[in-house]
């Protein structure tokens, strides 16, 4: 019986999947969420990017290249991939509803680890935003914030002045601060705290750390700005080709509302894009100190890393700004997975995933039941072997109107968007939300084309594509409405 058990523990170790018997210790989980962090990262093959500690994180797990928001913008997006299930399936496509408003009793992924004998932690922006009780009230036990600080704007440590802004863009803070001026700095401190109370306790511990950097504005130290002395231009900085105008959006992030928009010239664009490079260095750092601690307490071996970006993001690309498109500058996000015993370190995939399919992942590397509704499927299979697929259509949606589309927590849009990702096809459908009609459609080569910088459809290429195509997404979108 003592060699059963004994190659029974092995196996499981071997599989990097964790048995349900409760002396078999089970790994911790550290869940980093970045704020509009898109694929622009070096071990995505940006060159212009640095980031060493998302690097050296990507050199010892798996790197998804082909991983999907579900919606491309972060209150829906979270709300999506904390809970496991679509938009379509949660209804909720705008910032104006919550997970718990819509659905009191959803379950995250931190509150399932804490109901299987975690200890469960959230720090910083990790379902909504900070400080409301309706984001936070269920998302882990305990909540934690950021040590009294609330907002993205620099404080000097003691309350002294703050040092000359030198970026010239309203939406640009480039100042000689230290690092604890900074928003997210004081999130990690508090993360490092934590896992040095975690490392001497004995039941495992699921510490959710939400990060919000990248996103605007960008506001960090000038030591982060001086990485990027040259930013290359944009690149393809038109629209696609015959791409329908239901595709874009006022760009209101970055060129404020309509009535109040601004033209930006050629160093305005330089700016606002070294601004973005300068703030995703600075919350890379801020990484690289939580895998530090983990090192430091011996954490790592028995820790996986889970790092994510809630949605991509447009840096003027396709003449647009922000995100809520079907793009791939914002419906791809970089998805890099840890797992201590599984697989081999520095594995790259093609293969297609989803932030949905993050909880049923962490579930089966954790040895616990999953939760009885879940829309995504576990990538562990792509985990221990990369050349491995799971899935044969990634899906990313979006409303129109996309300025938030306003009103209150029961308003609807006028139209759904849907981008359906197979193998080499982009297959985008806008549909009249109340009749389910189809009102546009577009089709990127991406094996061909992959910046997709022509939309096909109308083409003789595309009407031999989309009749399948289009009923994929059927099938995955369950018809015609939402």
């Amino acid at each position: 019986m003592k060699n059963i058990a004994t190659v029974a523990l092995f196996l499981a170790s071997v599989c990097g999947v964790f048995a349900e018997d409760p002396a078999v210790s089970r790994p911790n989980v550290l869940f980093v969420v970045f704020d509009d962090l898109s694929q622009r990262l070096g071990c995505y093959g940006d060159p212009v990017a640095k980031s060493p500690h998302l690097d050296r994180l990507a050199a010892r797990g798996t790197v998804f290249t082909r991983a999907f928001c579900q919606q491309p913008i972060c209150g829906p997006s979270r709300a999506s991939f904390m809970s496991g299930r679509r938009p379509d399936s949660l209804g909720i496509w705008s910032m104006t509803r919550h997970l718990y408003a819509a659905h009191p009793d959803a379950v995250t992924i931190p509150e399932w680890f804490l109901h299987h004998g975690y200890t469960a932690l959230s720090i910083g922006k990790v379902l909504g935003g900070y400080g409301s009780e309706a984001d936070f009230k269920k998302l882990s036990v305990p909540d934690r914030r950021t040590g009294g600080k609330t907002k993205d704007e620099f404080a000097m440590p003691g309350g002294g002045p703050l040092p000359p802004n030198l970026a010239k863009d309203p939406l640009c803070e480039n100042r000689d601060v230290p690092e604890e001026a900074c928003f997210d700095t004081h999130s990690v401190n508090l993360a490092i705290s934590e896992l040095k109370t975690l490392a001497g306790k004995p039941a495992p511990f699921f510490l959710a750390l939400g990060l919000f950097k990248p996103h605007s504005p960008y506001k960090v130290p000038k030591r982060y700005w001086d990485l990027y002395p040259d930013i290359p231009p944009v690149d393809p900085a038109a629209r696609p080709v015959n791409a329908p105008e239901i595709a874009f959006h006022a760009n209101h992030e970055i060129l404020g509302e309509p009535r109040a928009r601004r033209n930006l010239d050629p160093e305005a664009v330089r700016e606002i894009r070294r601004g973005y490079y300068a703030a995703m260095s600075y919350a890379d750092a801020q990484l690289g100190r939580v895998l530090d601690a983990l090192d430091e307490l011996g954490l790592r071996d028995r820790t996986i890393v889970v790092v994510l970006g809630d949605n991509g993001f447009h840096l003027g690309e396709h003449d647009t700004w922000g995100k809520m498109t079907l793009f791939g500058w914002d419906a791809r996000v970089p998805l890099v997975i840890s797992a201590p015993g599984v697989g081999t370190g520095g594995a790259k995939t093609r293969a297609l995933s989803e932030l949905i399919d993050i909880f049923p992942t962490l579930t089966e590397l954790c040895g616990l039941p999953a939760p009885p509704r879940l829309d995504g499927t576990s990538l562990v299979p792509v985990l221990r072997n990369p050349e491995s697929t799971v899935k044969s259509g990634a899906l990313t949606q979006h409303p129109r109107p996309a300025l938030y589309w306003g009103g209150g927590p029961g308003a609807q849009p006028q139209v759904m968007g849907y981008a359906l990702r197979t193998d080499r096809w982009s297959y985008h459908e806008w549909r009249d939300f109340k009749t389910g009609h189809v009102v546009s459609q577009e089709l990127y080569d991406e094996e061909a084309d992959p910046l997709q910088t022509r939309n096909l459809s109308g083409t003789l290429e595309a009407s031999a594509q989309i009749p399948t195509l289009a009923e994929q997404l059927s099938r995955m979108t369950g018809g015609g409405r939402p």
